[in-house]
């Protein structure tokens, strides 16, 4: 009796687990089928396409029976061109390869409905072909068999220049707009290795405003805070030279790499970014003395026995020293340029 109830628990719960497992599986073929039958619709109940894509239907002889007026145009045709004529011939060459492309993909289409991601040549008005990334779908009727391709195409040029205007993007901090702290950390590294390399200057400024920050967060509001924080990383980026960058590390810190500047041009820099700094936060109704609450350091790549770890670590007890004694203003293994520290900073070992 145990074995038998043992028996039937099993196997009602490898159904229970089946049953669900199918369920999910015709959810999702269900919402596929839904997706690829908006193909079949009208097309002004469809959704727009992007500026400058191409998109176009055919039916099963690979007739166009449908077009997108403004893609069509880019191409250098009109609608009449296109409608009621055969692909081949019109948006692409007539040979071999195409003709074996389209009937295996349609064949393939019309057993397993999906959507199909390529790449073709797309022949435009003056007799020149165009690359474009190119999604195919079929179009199904109401009892699902296929009685056509749709084919949605983007030049792989305008692609591109999308993908890196993404990555752009990806790479900012949204909040300040300078590089976010993985971005800034990855090209620095390459940076120090580069100019190691070669044995070319580097050098970089850190601000820290994280005293600051909680001052005004705490004593006024978050925006107040959150402006600080936003008009010193803009400060930053109008004083970067030619090939430099900026970036936030550790939420209250603005980072300067400086490719190819020497330690007294970065000192310098450093100088002008803490009157600048001081000046864009009393702007704020901050009084003078909680204004200079910041710390900045500036570091350079030291010769071929230096590493970007080592140079990363010095600033970073610069910044942490100076915080512990509330020891604000610039620091450096220089001679401070507001109030002395009483210690060689960047010799200090870890």
């Amino acid at each position: 009796m145990n074995v038998l109830t043992m028996t039937l628990a099993v196997a009602a719960t490898a159904f229970l687990m089946t049953s669900v497992f199918l369920f999910k599986m015709l959810k999702q073929t269900k919402a596929n089928l839904q997706e690829l039958l908006r193909e079949t619709e009208a097309p002004e109940q469809q959704t727009k396409v992007d500026a400058g894509d191409i998109y176009f239907k055919t039916d099963e002889q690979f007739t166009i029976s449908f077009a997108e007026e403004s893609g069509i145009r880019e191409l250098g045709y009109t609608i009449e061109d296109v409608i009621g004529r055969p692909l081949l011939h019109t948006l692409a060459e007539d040979n071999e390869a195409n003709r074996e492309f389209l009937q295996e993909t349609f064949d393939k289409l019309s057993k397993k409905p999906a959507t199909f991601n390529t790449q073709m040549l797309i022949r435009r008005n003056d007799g020149k072909n165009m690359l474009v990334l190119t999604r195919i779908r079929p179009i199904l009727d109401e009892i699902l068999q296929c009685r056509g391709l749709s084919f949605l195409c983007k030049d792989i040029a305008l692609a591109d220049s999308l993908n890196k205007k993404l990555d752009e993007f990806q790479s900012r901090d949204p909040f300040t707009d300078v590089l976010n702290e993985q971005t800034l950390r990855q090209r620095f590294e390459h940076d120090f290795k580069l100019a190691t390399r070669y044995n070319k200057e580097l050098s970089a400024i850190v601000v820290e405003l994280r005293d600051i920050y909680e001052f005004a967060a705490k004593g006024i509001d978050f925006e107040t805070a959150d402006k600080i924080l936003k008009d010193v990383g803009d400060i930053a980026m109008t004083l970067l030279p030619e090939g430099g960058y900026a970036g936030r590390v550790d939420k209250t810190k603005i980072v300067m790499i400086m490719p190819e500047i020497s330690r007294e041009e970065a000192r310098q820099a450093a100088v002008l970014i803490f009157d600048k700094s001081i000046a864009a936060i009393r702007s704020l109704r901050i009084d003078s003395a909680n204004a200079q609450m910041i710390v900045i350091s500036y570091s350079n790549r030291k010769g071929f026995t230096d590493s970007y770890d080592a140079m990363a670590g010095r600033l970073e007890r610069h910044i942490n020293l100076a915080l512990k004694h509330k020891d604000y203003g610039i620091v450096s293994s220089d001679s401070r340029t507001t109030q002395s520290i009483g210690a060689d900073l960047e010799n200090i070992k870890s």
